[in-house]
């Protein structure tokens, strides 16, 4: 173990003590591996030194953050290229979503800590990288192969493609929709459709998933008001998909919904809105709370999520670092939220 300066810190050096705050918040915690993100979050609360172990560990060339970022930003020239009137760019919306999909079927958790990060201008494009995301990770839960899953992924960043032809004041409207303007919306699948099937190298497939991911089981939904096993495969996948991510996001005319109470909301409409089983494995299978976010508690605990386990990532096991107000923590404690039933998470801070 060595002492360095904040100019000495580099990435790749792992941490050998908790940093933390002279107020007695815990900044960074022993273990981390030091990446850029942290050098900045060092920086700005002016450390000056942290104490590191004594051999530096290789960073990861893989960057999820920079792969998401790179999605991101790809699916957003994309739509814009398309509501300006030009073509989508399919090599380049391929190439990104293999990246994606290579990495989840090597770790189901991988872009877990960056969904849900979304600013109301970026909305649909990040919301599409999630839905994304989210889609792969149900496809390979319900062991399809590698070709059907990519086939999911590129319709499931596809699937508000049509979003490009309704109009700004509409999309970006910073209040609830009237019921002209609902229906307005709604067309967004039959332009989704229309764009992807004229698209070079875009199936049948693929471009019904743009056109079916608001149908309900119960044939309630939209564009045709199909029921059951009429509603695509890879469509019902990407239906639950888009509206846990829609209400696990802030919007203008209200507050996001905490990932456990998105779940519990899908699960209370899966008779009529949802395939079950699809369903079922989604939620069996999405960290809801990965490992490592900072979440705020009912007590007024701060915490990091410490383990997430299958079936338990409602209520995964927490280690409390700090506290909102009153004295410091000074040595963390553990706290398992399946045990603990009158404890729970109010907020996800970081």
């Amino acid at each position: 173990m060595k002492k360095v300066s904040l100019d000495e810190l580099a990435p790749g050096m792992k941490l050998a003590r908790d940093v933390i705050l002279d107020d007695g918040r815990f900044l960074l915690l022993k273990g981390f591996t030091i990446k850029n993100r942290y050098l900045d979050k060092i920086r700005m609360y002016n450390i000056p030194y942290v104490y590191v172990e004594d051999e530096i560990g290789k960073v990861e060339y893989f960057s999820e953050e920079k792969v998401y970022t790179e999605t991101f930003q790809t699916i957003k020239s994309v739509m814009d290229t398309v509501r300006g009137g030009g073509d989508v760019n399919l090599p380049v919306i391929k190439e990104t979503v293999d990246t994606i999909v290579q990495k989840i079927l090597n770790d189901d958790n991988v872009f877990m800590k960056l969904t849900g990060i979304r600013d109301i201008d970026n909305y649909t494009y990040l919301h599409s990288v999630d839905v994304c995301i989210y889609s792969v990770i149900a496809g390979k839960s319900l062991n399809m192969s590698i070709d059907e899953i990519n086939e999911l992924a590129l319709g499931a960043i596809l699937h508000d493609i049509g979003k490009c032809k309704v109009p700004l004041t509409i999309l970006n409207k910073p209040a609830r929709l009237t019921a002209d303007e609902y229906n307005i919306i709604k067309d967004h699948t039959r332009y989704g459709y229309d764009i992807a099937i004229k698209t070079p190298g875009v199936t049948e497939e693929v471009a019904r998933i743009a056109l079916l991911h608001h149908e309900h089981w119960d044939g309630s939904g939209y564009p045709m008001g199909l029921s059951g096993e009429e509603i695509d495969y890879m469509a019902r996948i990407v239906a639950v998909a888009d509206v846990y991510d829609a209400l696990t996001a802030n919007r203008v005319y209200r507050k996001r919904y905490m990932p456990h109470e998105a779940a519990e909301y899908i699960m209370a409409n899966s008779a009529s809105h949802f395939d079950y089983e699809i369903l079922k494995k989604f939620l069996d299978n999405i960290a809801i709370y990965p490992a490592d976010i900072i979440v705020l508690l009912n007590t007024g605990e701060i915490a990091r999520v410490v383990e997430s386990k299958e079936k338990e990532s409602l209520r995964p096991k927490v280690m409390v670092i700090t506290r909102k107000d009153g004295p410091p923590v000074l040595e963390p404690y553990e706290i398992d939220l399946m045990k603990n039933p009158t404890v729970f998470i109010v907020d996800i801070l970081s």
